[in-house]
């Protein structure tokens, strides 16, 4: 079963309810609606073709709206959860799941990548005795983490990295030595190029100066639920934190995000909000829209298809490699969690492709790049390279 958007017939009959109430003072207004809302659609047909590699944003799981949906019915807040004890069996369910690929011991749902980072680092600076303040990451994370610093009054410093905006270990090695800081941040797959810190090298390193690690696998963390990258990925387990997105690369809608960490912070179901409101927790009301989703598709399609539709996009995005380089002598970056970065024979040649969604640009090392993003399964390697065959 594949996820599709309704076509505009079928809009009409979901508007069938509303247009049974038609009067002569709305009947203008709801044929605007109508149309607006046809528009809509077509327009999200856009990150739906085989050939959008454009940013983060996935094809849906096959039960996502139907998880949507029922999410939509029930309206249950988790900040009460003994009124729905169903409803919380479901996210705990959810989050056992994941809990075992990131090797931590508890983990929670926010809003967004954004509001995970702020949350670990927050819990760092809480659980920090010595009033430090300076956090090492390389000048590739996520802008969240500088915002998160300047929220919480911290200071982040950026440090160098490879061509492939990998961190270098002797850099943070070099930071550390000259002043101990309170938390260290890595990425498992930075936004532009999808690159992977080296991992064990950088664990060991901020063990060694006992501070605080953070691992943003806001995009890459699908490629570390996959089996047989379970050892390469048992370092996550020396991580105090780590922050995992299944709305960019596990086919999830938004918002649906993960914060993982081996440290217990208060649960809103252990307080009651309305005397004794958490001081811990930045998220406030929410309930099934950040997980039925993810939690329907898991019952019905199983962890083994998850497993299959990651390994598919990665191997598009390893056959688009292949059959560029086999067509140019362009400079190619492959990460390992599905992005392509490369660079054109001359400055804005595939800036139509650009416009169209097919491709987007970025900066890879302060070099401007061309960037493909294999978060869908519906994208295929040929139709990119039909693309670009134009402009050669």
């Amino acid at each position: 079963m594949s996820q599709t958007l309704p076509k505009a017939e079928t809009l009409s009959l979901l508007l069938e309810t509303l247009h049974a109430n038609r009067t002569s003072s709305n009947d203008s207004k709801l044929d605007l609606l109508t149309g607006d809302c046809q528009q809509l659609i077509q327009e999200a047909t856009l990150h739906q073709q085989s050939s959008w590699a454009a940013h983060m944003t996935p094809n849906l799981a096959p039960y996502s709206l139907i998880g949507q949906q029922i999410a939509g019915i029930h309206q249950g807040n988790l900040l009460s959860p003994e009124l729905y004890p169903f409803l919380k069996d479901a996210e705990t369910t959810t989050l056992d799941w994941i809990k075992t690929y990131f090797h931590q011991a508890h983990a929670y749902f926010t809003h967004g990548g954004s509001y995970s980072n702020l949350e670990a680092l927050w819990q760092a600076r809480d659980a920090n005795t010595q009033q430090r303040k300076r956090v090492y990451g390389s000048h590739a994370c996520h802008y969240s983490i500088k915002k998160a610093c300047d929220i919480l009054g911290l200071e982040f410093h950026a440090l160098s990295t490879d061509d492939s905006d990998r961190l270098l270990p002797e850099a943070l090695l070099k930071a550390c030595q000259q002043e101990r800081p309170l938390a260290v941040v890595l990425n498992l797959g930075t936004s532009a190029s999808g690159c992977i810190d080296p991992l064990p090298e950088s664990v060991s390193i901020a063990a060694d100066y006992g501070c605080w690690l953070h691992v943003d696998a806001a995009w890459g963390g699908a490629v570390a639920m996959l089996p047989e990258y379970k050892d390469t990925y048992q370092c996550l387990a020396q991580a105090d934190t780590v922050s995992f997105d299944p709305h960019k690369s596990l086919f999830q809608p938004r918002p649906c995000s993960i914060l993982l960490s081996q440290h217990k912070k208060q649960s809103l179901g252990e307080t009651h909000y309305l005397e004794t409101p958490p001081t811990k927790q930045l998220a406030g009301s929410f309930g099934g829209e950040l997980f039925l989703p993810l939690w329907l598709n898991l019952q019905l399609l199983g962890e083994e298809w998850f497993y299959e539709k990651t390994r598919y996009r990665l191997a598009q995005a390893r056959q688009f490699v292949m059959q560029l380089s086999e067509l140019t002598s362009w400079p190619v970056i492959q990460s390992e969690t599905g992005v392509v970065c490369f660079e054109s024979a001359e400055k804005g040649l595939l800036s139509p492709l650009v416009q169209q969604g097919i491709f987007s640009e970025a900066r890879v090392n302060k070099r401007p790049v061309y960037r493909a993003v294999f978060a869908s399964y519906h994208v295929q390697a040929h139709d990119l390279i039909r693309a670009i065959r134009p402009y050669l």
